[in-house]
């Protein structure tokens, strides 16, 4: 939604409140803004992963953490939406700014050590992948919900027609913030670490931990090809309202409904997932799920093309993106679960913390370059018959998932 409600396109009902700033003819200003907050939340989550690592907390070394930053990750979350002026303003790109080094902060302080129980909780055959695809199925469900917003939007400006479009979005946002919260608050209350997690410590220095992490091969190969693909997945994000209603030209709110149509196929999907990975290894099926990922991209740039209505256009990308994204919710999770117990087993070194912080951080990496890309296209259009740039971002997304599937095959299982 930060893209969309900052920078909207101009059949949207709304302004824009950022200017169109270009610098080198190629990177606009929203772009560079938006991209710094998730810098500094990649630079920063290896720091909060090695604190939790080292953490002597009476009561866990993740859990307090997590308690700690929900109320101002929330809190942030809500004020990135309420900028000062509801006009084009410069002094808008300074608030972005500012609230997203608030919400980042908090945003790591909660998930690096979330991220962490995964490898530290699933202690029977199979558990790893429970873990991996309970901490999915939520994960999925907060997309269809938080998805939800311009529908919500909608139903506020029906009731209360005096309000401005961004008004209703951002009650909105306000509204599922909050549920976001008593979410998050749940684990933090319900969680009893030092009954669950087996006991375990990284004694190493933070740079230490740091490096040694780094230089297992597996992880690098993993953590590349999952940030190219984290690349890809950022342009899809940030362009689905774009494509919904720039493209297909269908109103916001059915953004809403191809999300949880995107949920219901990839959550059907799951328990193919689980299956398979008895009968085959989980690098074949990266490999082979990147790989379909191409083909789902790439039908991007035909969209409003195709011999058939609009919203069933809309249907074939949501059904043919659900499948593949089953597999890549589970798997990497699983997969570096096990990367971390196997160090862990050679080392004496529980570097859980900061082997998921790692990943955070070249995953942030890829989704801030996802974002910088998928807005610099749009330089080469966005409106309605001037759509250039978001038919190219389809093309974009599908060289990543073939570059990620190529380096995927160099990992040793």
């Amino acid at each position: 939604m930060l893209l969309y409600l900052y920078l909207p396109p101009n059949n949207a009902g709304m302004v824009n409140l950022v200017p169109q700033i270009v610098f080198l003819g190629l990177f606009n200003i929203i772009a560079l803004v938006t991209s710094s907050g998730r810098l500094f939340d990649a630079v920063v989550d290896p720091i909060i992963a090695g604190f939790s690592d080292r953490s002597k907390h009476p009561k866990g070394r993740r859990i307090p953490l997590m308690a700690v930053a929900v109320i101002p990750m929330t809190f942030f979350a809500i004020i990135m939406f309420y900028p000062p002026f509801h006009t084009e303003s410069k002094l808008n790109l300074w608030w972005l700014a500012a609230t997203q080094l608030g919400y980042y902060f908090f945003f790591g302080l909660y998930v690096i050590p979330n991220n962490a129980l995964v490898a530290e909780l699933g202690h029977y055959p199979g558990g790893k992948m429970h873990m991996s695809t309970a901490q999915s199925i939520g994960f999925i469900i907060g997309m269809v919900v938080s998805a939800s917003a311009p529908a919500i939007a909608d139903f506020i400006k029906q009731i209360y027609p005096a309000q401005s479009v961004l008004s209703c979005n951002q009650f909105a946002i306000v509204g599922l913030n909050i549920i976001g919260a008593v979410c998050m608050a749940v684990p933090v209350l319900v969680i009893d670490e030092k009954k669950y997690v087996e006991p375990g410590l990284a004694t190493e220095p933070m740079l230490t931990s740091l490096k040694a992490a780094w230089k297992n091969p597996n992880f690098r190969i993993f953590a590349l090809a999952d940030a190219t693909y984290f690349m890809s997945i950022a342009i899809i994000t940030s362009g689905l309202l774009y494509y919904v209603r720039a493209i297909l030209l269908l109103p916001e709110a059915t953004g809403t409904l191809l999300m949880l149509l995107m949920v219901i196929v990839t959550l059907a999907a799951y328990p193919f997932v689980n299956l398979l990975e008895k009968r085959i290894s989980k690098k074949k099926m990266m490999v082979l799920t990147f790989l379909s990922m191409v083909f789902v991209f790439g039908s991007i740039y035909w969209l409003g093309s195709y011999p058939f209505p609009p919203i069933w256009q809309a249907v074939m990308l949501m059904v043919t993106f659900g499948v593949p994204d089953a597999f890549l919710s589970i798997l990497p999770t699983a997969v570096l679960a096990e990367i971390a117990v196997a160090d862990t087993m050679s080392t004496g070194q529980n570097k859980e913390g900061m082997y998921f912080g790692l990943r955070a951080l070249t995953q942030k990496f890829g989704q801030t370059l996802g974002m910088m890309l998928f807005a610099m296209l749009t330089l080469y259009g966005k409106d309605p018959g001037h759509d250039l740039g978001l038919r190219m971002s389809g093309l974009a997304g599908a060289v990543l998932c073939l570059i990620a599937g190529l380096v995927y095959t160099r990992y040793k299982e």
